[in-house]
């Protein structure tokens, strides 16, 4: 199965999915993971206790920091955070990044985090949620064909790279690379 967070990754670089699928090399995560897995951790204890009533969402239950699997669609993932309302779901994602505005491989990342809950409660799910850690800001995401296409069309790329067991090309550039967790086995960039 493809971890969701894969996603996020292959847009970032392909060759961590790559890497991270195909190879048993340990990768070497920077400070700054650390430090959202902290944050997550400390969102999770914070959310036991939340109401979401700026969110304007009535829902009958929350999860919370729970694990789901699709194995016809091939994916699975740990879900930060999902309302369930009476006739849908609204899945909820944290980030620990200074961002004013959602970047588009986390709003994938959500959509797949939002397949895997809707086909578990047999809901629906028009909105998702983003959550950035400098500001609260939070971003409601409609959910469009575009950005359907781009999920469907980015774990077809996913899955053709587990098929194909080549290293894929990169457009990454030097600020990526140096935040890298496999850096030091990808020499051929620069």
């Amino acid at each position: 199965m493809i971890p969701i967070n894969l996603i996020r990754q292959y847009h970032f670089c392909p060759r961590i999915v790559y890497y991270n699928l195909l190879t048993n090399i340990k990768p070497y995560y920077p400070r700054q993971v650390s430090l959202g897995e902290e944050y997550h951790e400390i969102q999770e204890k914070l959310s036991k206790n939340r109401k979401f009533v700026k969110l304007g969402i009535n829902y009958d239950e929350i999860i919370l920091n729970k694990y789901y699997e699709n194995e016809k669609l091939n994916i699975c993932g740990i879900v930060d955070l999902a309302l369930i309302c009476k006739n849908e779901i609204v899945p909820i994602e944290f980030k620990f990044v200074d961002s004013k505005k959602p970047s588009y491989s986390h709003v994938l990342q959500l959509y797949g985090y939002g397949l895997l809950i809707s086909n578990t409660y047999k809901k629906d799910f028009n909105t998702a949620i983003i959550s950035y850690s400098n500001n609260m800001k939070i971003f409601k995401i409609p959910i469009t064909p575009k950005i359907k296409n781009d999920f469907f069309d980015t774990m077809k790329n996913i899955e053709q790279i587990v098929k194909n067991d080549i290293l894929p090309n990169s457009s990454a550039d030097e600020n990526k690379c140096g935040q890298c967790e496999y850096l030091n086995f990808c020499d051929d960039r620069f």
